[in-house]
C-alpha cells in the first residue's frame, strides 16, 4: 500500500462516482482498483484505531491497579494512624517527638463542626431548598416518537462507526 492518505482515497472514490454519474466510460478494473485502495487504506486506519484502543485498555487497567494500590496504602495509613492514636490515648501521652527531630506526633483540636443526629427536630429556618430544573429527554423522546411536535426540540437519528 502506498503513502496515499485515506482522504485522498475518498477523493478518488468521489471523482469516480461523479464520473460515473456523468456517463463516463470507466473500466471495471479501474472501479475495483479505486474501491480496493480505499478499503485497504480504511482497514489500515481502522487497525490503527484498534491498536490505540488496545493500548488505552492496557493503560486503563494499569490505572485501576494503581488506584487499588493507592486505596490499600490509604487504608494502611489510616489503620496504623488510628492504632497509634488509640495507644497514645490509652497511655495518656499527648505528644511524641522523634529522636532526630524530623517529625512529631501530637493531638490538636479540629475546627468545630455541626453534627446532625435528628433532622426532624431542626426548625425549618435552618433548611435550604434546592430546586433543579431539567429537561426530561426520555419523556420528550416518547412524545416526539408518537408524532406530536414540540417547539425547541427535534428527534434525530445518528450513526457511529464501530471498529471491532
Amino acid at each position: 500500500m502506498s503513502n496515499i492518505k485515506l482522504y485522498q482515497c475518498a477523493d478518488d472514490v468521489v471523482r469516480l462516482l461523479n464520473a460515473m454519474d456523468n456517463d463516463a466510460d470507466i473500466s471495471p478494473d479501474t472501479i475495483a482498483m479505486v474501491i480496493e485502495d480505499f478499503q485497504g487504506k480504511a482497514l489500515d486506519v481502522g487497525g490503527y484505531v484498534l491498536n490505540l484502543s488496545s493500548q488505552r485498555e492496557m493503560i486503563s487497567n494499569h490505572i485501576k491497579d494503581m488506584q487499588a494500590k493507592l486505596k490499600w496504602f490509604d487504608n494502611k495509613i489510616e489503620n496504623i494512624t488510628k492504632y497509634i492514636e488509640i495507644q497514645m490515648r490509652r497511655s495518656d501521652i499527648k505528644r511524641i517527638n522523634s529522636f532526630d527531630g524530623t517529625f512529631s506526633m501530637s493531638f490538636r483540636k479540629n475546627p468545630p463542626k455541626v453534627e446532625v443526629f435528628d433532622e426532624s427536630l431542626i426548625p425549618d429556618e435552618y433548611f435550604c431548598i434546592k430546586t433543579v430544573k431539567e429537561v426530561d429527554k426520555n419523556a420528550l423522546k416518547e412524545v416526539l416518537k408518537s408524532g406530536i411536535d414540540v417547539q425547541g426540540v427535534e428527534l434525530i437519528q445518528t450513526e457511529t462507526l464501530k471498529i471491532k
